[in-house]
């Protein structure tokens, strides 16, 4: 068995809350990887190759065991968001941060266009005219993803995201911006807004099966940002994000994929709804709002979590304080089921010497703890 083998049956029996010979670690941080390389943000996002060498240096370096990426443009950002997305070196400086522009880029009238022409056809045609092309502009990605997934395998490292499965709550959140989708759509068109995420959901079902046999994935965020319990009640969670979590979960045990529930902000309150599904089956993967013990107690041992290093420890802390971080958190709530990250990305400042030292605890924690 070689190292890409041995890695991903380390992550597989994590997600399986089996023994393994150390806790696997699998970061996630983009910014981060161009800052360690010195490489502008515009260079990073349009120079693949050199992106991709960057990622898999930093991976190398912290003897990771996964990747949640192998590449990353921030295209995809607003084909996700229904937005446009703010570059570096077209709309901002070449080294500042990619970001969304938060408007309300879609009409309420698009509702029935979405209903006339059907998703894909609707969506096609607004990605063109209002989210500056996306679908054009990510050809130089796709076409760089398989020789970046062949280096980070010829390396041993196994992608455990290959693509993010998005809720039609998402997209239109984006899209129609926040507070018209809840104050105009939610509140006052519920019935509505049943009828396109049914219709949503459905073609989504069909192209995300597509999309796992076309890459062979072997995992898939699931995403979760503003369903989140800080902005969506436990009831409007049940009703217009469960569904589309549950039919999503179901596609990726049906194709042996592993689902990784990515749930950016504080999901504690609606953590017990993730006990409908069938243990040592999927990820948790938690930023450092959600209490990540909590989740442990509520979900119990037999659940994988992902996580959930603080960003702002990884960028003002010591190696000593992360070190101490990640020790605590396994004794609290491992060592079995946990696979070490930060809370959603490392931080585009973060210091390399604590990113180290997140890996180093995580590896060096079943031995000390022997």
């Amino acid at each position: 068995m070689g190292k890409y083998e041995e890695n991903l049956e380390r992550i597989r029996k994590a997600v399986r809350c089996e023994p393994v010979d150390r806790v696997p670690v699998a970061p996630c941080g983009n910014a981060y990887y161009a800052r360690t390389a010195n490489m502008l943000m515009k260079d990073y996002i349009t120079d693949f190759d050199a992106a991709c060498d960057a990622n898999l240096a930093e991976h190398i370096r912290i003897d990771a065991d996964a990747t949640q990426n192998v590449i990353f443009s921030p295209y995809l950002l607003g084909t996700q968001w229904l937005s446009k997305a703010a570059l570096p070196g077209r709309d901002l400086d070449d080294n500042a941060m990619w970001q969304i522009v938060e408007c309300e880029n879609m009409a309420f009238r698009d509702y029935e266009e979405i209903k006339k022409m059907g998703w894909d056809n609707w969506q096609k045609k607004f990605i063109a005219e209002k989210c500056d092309n996306n679908w054009e502009n990510l050809q130089p990605f796709f076409a760089a993803n398989p020789r970046s997934y062949q280096k980070f395998h010829d390396a041993g490292i196994p992608c455990i995201c290959d693509f993010l499965m998005i809720t039609p709550f998402e997209y239109f959140c984006g899209g129609r911006s926040l507070e018209t989708f809840f104050v105009e759509d939610l509140m006052d068109e519920p019935e509505l807004m049943h009828e396109i995420f049914d219709l949503v959901l459905a073609h989504n079902l069909k192209a995300y099966r597509q999309q796992i046999a076309d890459t062979h994935a072997l995992g898939v965020w699931i995403g979760g940002w503003r369903t989140g319990p800080d902005l969506v009640s436990p009831a409007m969670f049940e009703e217009f994000v469960w569904p589309s979590f549950k039919a999503y979960y179901d596609l990726c045990i049906e194709t042996n994929v592993i689902p990784m529930f990515h749930l950016d902000s504080n999901w504690t309150l609606v953590l017990d709804k993730f006990k409908e599904l069938p243990e040592k089956t999927y990820v948790m993967a938690l930023d450092s709002k959600t209490d990540i013990r909590k989740c442990r107690e509520v979900l119990g041992k037999n659940v994988c979590i992902l996580g959930d290093v603080p960003c702002e420890l990884m960028t003002y802390g010591t190696p000593d304080e992360v070190r101490d971080y990640v020790t605590k958190l396994l004794e609290d709530i491992g060592p079995w089921g946990c696979i070490i990250a930060t809370g959603c990305d490392i931080p585009s400042d973060a210091k390399p010497e604590n990113v180290k030292a997140m890996s180093d605890a995580a590896h060096s924690f079943l031995q000390a703890h022997s």
